[in-house]
């Protein structure tokens, strides 16, 4: 039987070539085995093409689902209410200065509520967590000393502190971005891993390998091809 690796990949922020690049990467890395992705969210606004990145995905997941995990990030969430019809000029204002003019240039369209409607209605889908033997997989994080089951959307979706600076033992380790690394390289803690390396503001899109044999990743690989 194939050895089981996982890909989790950090927030892509419309940067369709470094997610092409980073694919090409893990697919070397990934030859001749079982292998599983899971993206954990922000994948419109701020870069170039959120338009060919929603795309990708939702190809991606039409093909291979069980391979291709896609959660909410935050900015998912804010391109949603930005669309509804019932939204408020707050709720607009809001995602258009977060990055959503990039996200309307994208489609070429003047108005959240013009983005193809397959791609909102696919948006609006997505899950905000995924779980497995090992370790939960989170846009944002989790509240500490609050149970995995009890944790709000908006905490999965939006928290910095006190999870960032806690030492807890949160149940499950717990796989993140949301909140870009200074150095640009993954931030690996006792309880937790930040994926978000900066990619729509310079940084690379970073992908942590995970087997099934133990929790921490076992290496990280990058848009650029380099593996650690």
């Amino acid at each position: 039987m194939a050895d089981s690796i996982a890909f989790a990949v950090g927030d892509i922020h419309g940067c369709f070539d470094k997610l092409t690049a980073l694919m090409a990467a893990c697919d070397s890395v990934g030859a001749g085995k079982t292998v599983q992705f899971v993206f954990i969210g922000d994948y419109v606004d701020r870069g170039p093409d959120t338009s060919k990145v929603v795309d990708f995905l939702i190809e991606k997941q039409l093909e291979e689902e069980d391979r291709f995990i896609c959660l909410r990030g935050n900015h998912e969430e804010l391109l949603i209410r930005a669309a509804c019809r019932d939204r408020t000029d707050r709720d607009l204002m809001n995602w258009w200065a977060n990055g959503g003019e990039q996200t309307l240039d994208s489609y070429g369209v003047n108005d959240p509520s013009d983005l193809p409607a397959d791609h909102l209605a696919w948006i609006k889908t997505l899950p905000p967590t995924f779980g497995d033997a090992r370790r939960l997989f989170v846009h944002a994080g989790v509240r500490p000393g609050v149970s995995i089951a009890a944790q709000t959307e908006r905490d999965l979706l939006w928290i910095r502190e006190p999870f960032l600076s806690s030492e807890e033992n949160h149940g499950a380790f717990i796989v993140h971005g949301h909140t870009p690394t200074r150095s640009r390289l993954p931030d690996l803690r006792p309880n937790r891993l930040n994926i978000d390396t900066g990619a729509c503001f310079g940084g690379p899109l970073t992908a942590a390998i995970f087997s099934d044999r133990r929790t921490p990743p076992i290496n990280f690989v990058n848009d650029a091809g380099t593996m650690w």
